[in-house]
């Protein structure tokens, strides 16, 4: 398995703070099953604001070598969770090559908690006209995109990908989400499962308990996908080979107990 979102790097962000604690957490990922793994630190969010390239590169680097030296052989990649700002173009024409996956077209992008921004397609547009695809990370984890997934399949019409996070399968976040993130992988909505991991106790690197939970509505070959197929193509920087068709509204209706929106106007992607 590929984990595509993890925040290990020792000190950078509200992550792991030790390079003690980083190892134990690469010791679950790698026993759980996972060979890659994304160090995707916080940017542009709350005191988070600048980009400490520099910093980044020595941090992964070191990890990099203190695992090998430990024994461990799970791959380490370079990326990042970038926030949502004013400056978001800006930051991305300058260090495009710093805030993507693996040096890939693929940019992970965070929404507030509470909200999202009434110029998000206009956003979402520019990114893709440059040849970005991106990838919203968590959007169980919005209130907005919870109350209307209808917005979350319109970005997804445009070209943009969505991920959620392992753990809110287990409910580790709660119920609201914990029943959310079940509801948008009936409709179809979502393309990878990543840990989101911080630490090696409430929220660390492991994808197979969730990965069991979603085989159970969507069928083990396509859980696989989500964290096998499509995050292998995001690190060699292919098109996804797996991309769920929503179910029909006739489909929904009768087979989802969730009160959310039924909205009509799927087409499936083409790539």
């Amino acid at each position: 398995m590929i984990d595509l979102h993890a925040h290990i790097l020792p000190g950078i962000d509200d992550g792991a703070q030790t390079l003690a604690e980083a190892l134990k957490m690469l010791t679950i990922a790698e026993e759980d099953g996972i060979t890659k793994l994304v160090a995707t630190p916080h940017l542009y969010r709350g005191k988070y604001q600048q980009l400490e390239e520099l910093k980044i590169k020595q941090e992964l680097e070191k990890l990099r070598k203190a695992a090998a030296q430990k024994g461990l052989k799970i791959d380490l990649l370079s990326g990042a969770e970038v926030h949502i700002t004013h400056k978001l173009l800006t930051e991305i024409r300058r260090h495009r090559v710093e805030l993507v996956i693996n040096g890939s077209d693929y940019l992970f992008l965070e929404f507030p908690s509470d909200h999202v921004f009434p110029g998000v397609k206009n956003l979402m547009f520019e990114l893709l006209s440059q040849r970005l695809t991106p990838i919203i990370a968590h959007p169980e984890r919005n209130a907005v995109f919870l109350r209307q997934p209808r917005l979350l399949a319109e970005l997804i019409q445009m070209g943009v990908l969505c991920q959620v996070n392992s753990g809110s399968f287990l409910g580790c976040y709660g119920e609201r989400i914990q029943v959310g993130v079940l509801n948008l992988l009936k409709l179809g909505l979502v393309h990878f499962i990543a840990s989101d991991c911080h630490n090696s106790a409430t929220l660390p690197p492991r994808l197979s308990p969730a990965v069991e939970i979603a085989a159970e509505i969507i069928g083990p070959a396509a859980a696989n996908a989500l964290v096998v197929d499509n995050p292998q193509a995001v690190v060699e920087n292919r098109a996804i080979p797996y991309y769920p068709e929503p179910l029909e509204p006739r489909e929904r209706s009768r087979s989802l107990k969730f009160i959310w929106p039924v909205f009509n106007f799927f087409s499936k992607k083409k790539k």
